[in-house]
């Protein structure tokens, strides 16, 4: 549904109006949150739900990115199979359903949750429920990345630098990150610089089953990635009004993949290439830049305005060589390939108070994305005579904008509530010479209402605060370039209905969702606390994948497939005694598509159950801090799109940690990530006239970490 800006800013206005009106016979001073409070403080403190994970607890493991920060939090998992990037879920739904925002808008396109160190980061704020004033586009809720501010902190160090390395498998991973701050008169900077290498082997065994047919494929795969980064921050004031801040960075990576497949075939016809041998190198650049002005006017009102651009440039050379038993060479297959992305972004908002009892905000955001590649493909024989040649061009384009107005008011002794409407458009086109064009319009009215309730205690009442929430939004999802695009992206051996060939669909709509979620909280002692939440989501238009076969060749399409109705429960505790503090979670999910009339009908991948349990020990007169956490994640069964099912195993993962305190500036910091589970298994069932069964088993192995810390 399309309608006009004047519509739009009409309707935003329309709801600020009543709000504005009851401001004018309202004198409760309204609750203010203080940015430098501890996480549980904020937490507590806000009318909008919210997990807030601060800089302590962002180092205390000593974890290498902040997908494993995240993973310990209520309600979340990290999709980690070796060989693929680590996809992020919350309430059991992943990519695309999470909002990643750095900064409280919508992250560019190079920014990822795996290569962002936690020591660049001052918070992460997890929404459960959307706001207006962030995306639409969290059916599952929000990550708010927000970083660390320019020049040394109050009583801080100038300079910090953290060296050491990683090692898994005998293999080395050194890494090297040092930041530099300074404040000259109005003006403070940060320089942060960051060199690493990471390598990810993986060696897994693939069985391949249906009548007649019985295969296995051992196949290993090495991935070795390079990156040096400087992120620069500068924040100036020059006067008590205005303030103007600025982050950027230049990433540079290097990305060396081999992977060796050795297949044994005890019933049935052998594959094409039994053996084979591939190798992907990419060298991408990314750059991102944002200057952000802020003032202050008079009534408290408060004026920001940003800019920000992003431009990734990546080139690409992928070889595979598709042998016989013997390892002699068949064919080979070369693809060459240049992704081109621009970003940029303006974006603002107007607050103010209002009453003494609301806080009244109205926004906009304006986006364009565009994206443009070429991909040369050449098939070559034992001889080197060309068997197959294909060249493709694409061009994309992502425009967005956004108006949103809320409105944060006590209502009460103990009430207060939280008003917001949003109106978010993307229109995405696209064409080359090898799909069709796209030219699709997706998106959505967003109005959110959340309220809390703290019932009022007794002077001499030490049992704890209690507190209520309740929430309820309209989000959605629109789909994404690559879902959308009809270029055919296919596999280079053995296609089949479990490794089907992979096509967009142009015809998709979005996904719109109607969310309600619950919650009870109880805050105790100086950081202790205890909270039960439920959530309900109904999405209509969910998009699933449909796996098809036309002239011998399977294919898998995304499709919207009706609506589906997601629920769960949360249960999160923390409490501290002394030296020790024990934190604990647990996640309980289920979810039913309308499509699937069959047992395990659910959204693909959704684990049922998950949980963490974490100790930590630090005592003040002591030099070592010692801690761990153990995390489970239960099988994700699923029949997503009837005829396939899917059974991914549990997973356990432990995390330990030591931190010896030489000094008030040094530290040494050994951690292990990834114990407790040497195995982890995936399997796909396609159930169709002939079932075939894909199982797929992988070796897991941990990974040690030692650091040293300094600071100057």
């Amino acid at each position: 549904m399309r309608i006009s800006r004047s519509g739009s800013l009409a309707a935003l206005l329309l709801l600020a109006a009543p709000a504005a009106a009851h401001a004018q016979s309202s004198a409760e001073p309204m609750q203010q949150v203080v940015v430098s409070a501890a996480g549980a403080d904020l937490r507590a403190q806000s009318t909008t739900t919210a997990i807030v994970i601060n800089r302590d607890e962002l180092l205390r493991q000593g974890d290498a990115s902040l997908a494993e920060v995240l993973k310990r939090q209520p309600g979340i998992t990290l999709d980690a199979t070796p060989g693929k990037e680590a996809q992020v879920r919350m309430r059991g739904m992943g990519s695309g359903y999470v909002a990643i925002l750095l900064n409280g808008l919508p992250a560019p396109s190079g920014f990822s949750l795996e290569s962002i160190s936690p020591e660049l980061i001052e918070r992460i704020e997890i929404g459960r429920a959307a706001t207006a004033e962030t995306s639409s586009q969290a059916v599952a809720g929000t990550i708010n990345v927000i970083m660390r501010r320019a020049g040394p902190a109050r009583g801080g160090p100038a300079n910090e630098i953290k060296a050491g390395s990683a090692f898994q498998r005998g293999h080395a991973m050194p890494q090297l990150l040092a930041q530099h701050s300074g404040r000259h008169g109005a003006l403070a900077y940060t320089l942060a610089a960051t060199v690493k290498r990471t390598v990810n082997p993986v060696a897994a065994l693939s069985t391949e089953e249906a009548p007649g047919l019985l295969r296995r494929t051992g196949w290993t795969d090495q991935l070795v990635e390079d990156v040096a980064e400087l992120a620069p921050r500068l924040a100036w004031q020059p006067d008590a009004a205005n303030s103007i801040t600025s982050q950027s960075y230049v990433r540079w990576r290097h990305v060396d993949n081999v992977k060796r497949e050795s297949e044994t075939t005890e019933v049935g016809a052998l594959t094409p290439f039994p053996h084979a041998r591939q190798r992907f190198e990419t060298r991408p650049l990314h750059r991102y830049a944002d200057v952000a002005w802020t003032r202050k006017v008079e009534g408290g009102a408060r004026l920001n305005a940003k800019l920000a651009g992003f431009h990734m440039r990546r080139t690409a050379d992928f070889v595979y060589e598709g042998m016989d038993l013997r390892d002699r060479l068949r064919e080979t297959h070369l693809v060459a390939s240049g992704p081109v992305e621009r970003e940029w972004t303006f974006s603002g908002s107007w607050r103010r108070p209002l009453g003494g009892s609301h806080a009244l905000a109205a926004g906009w955001e304006l986006g364009r994305k565009e994206r443009s590649e070429y991909r040369r493909e050449r098939h070559l024989d034992a001889g080197g005579a060309q068997v197959f040649a294909s060249d493709e061009d694409y061009r994309s384009e992502v425009r967005r904008s956004a108006l949103f107005v809320q409105d944060e008011w006590d209502l009460a002794a103990g009430w207060s509530a939280y008003l917001g409407l949003r109106r978010e458009d993307l229109r995405t086109t696209g064409q080359g010479n090898a799909a069709a064009p796209v030219d699709v319009d997706a998106g959505a009215w967003s109005p959110v209402f959340q309220a809390l309730f703290k019932p009022q205690r007794a002077e001499d009442d030490a049992g704890g605060r209690d507190q209520f929430r309740l929430a309820v939004g309209r989000t959605y999802k629109a789909p994404d370039i690559v879902q959308l695009m009809p270029r055919r992206y296919t596999v280079d051996n053995n296609n089949s209905a479990t490794n089907p060939d992979q096509q967009g669909n142009p015809a998709l709509r979005p996904e719109l969702s109607l969310a309600v979620d619950l919650a009870w909280e109880r805050y105790f002692g100086k950081s202790g606390m205890v909270s039960v939440s439920a959530f309900h989501k109904r999405i209509r238009d969910i998009i699933l994948t449909r796996i098809s076969e036309r002239n011998s060749v399977w294919t898998a399409m995304p499709d919207n497939h009706g609506g589906a109705t997601v629920r769960g429960l949360e249960f999160e505790g923390r409490l501290t005694r002394g030296s020790l503090a024990a934190r604990v979670n647990l996640a309980r999910n289920w979810s039913r598509l309308d499509s699937v009339q069959a047992p395990d009908s659910r959204i693909e991948d959704q684990p049922a159950w998950s949980g963490n349990l974490g100790l930590d020990y630090t005592a003040p007169a002591s030099r070592i801090d010692l801690g761990g956490a153990f995390g489970y994640r239960g099988s994700a069964t699923s029949r997503a799109a009837s005829p396939v099912f899917s059974d991914d195993g549990p997973r356990r993962q432990l995390d330990l940690y030591a931190l010896w305190k030489a000094s008030a500036q040094s530290r040494l910091r050994l951690s292990v990530a990834n114990l407790g589970q040497r195995r982890y298994q995936e399997r796909l069932v396609h159930e169709g006239a002939v079932p075939l069964a894909r199982t797929t088993s992988f070796e897991m192995r941990p990974t040690v970490r030692l650091v040293w810390e300094q600071s100057m």
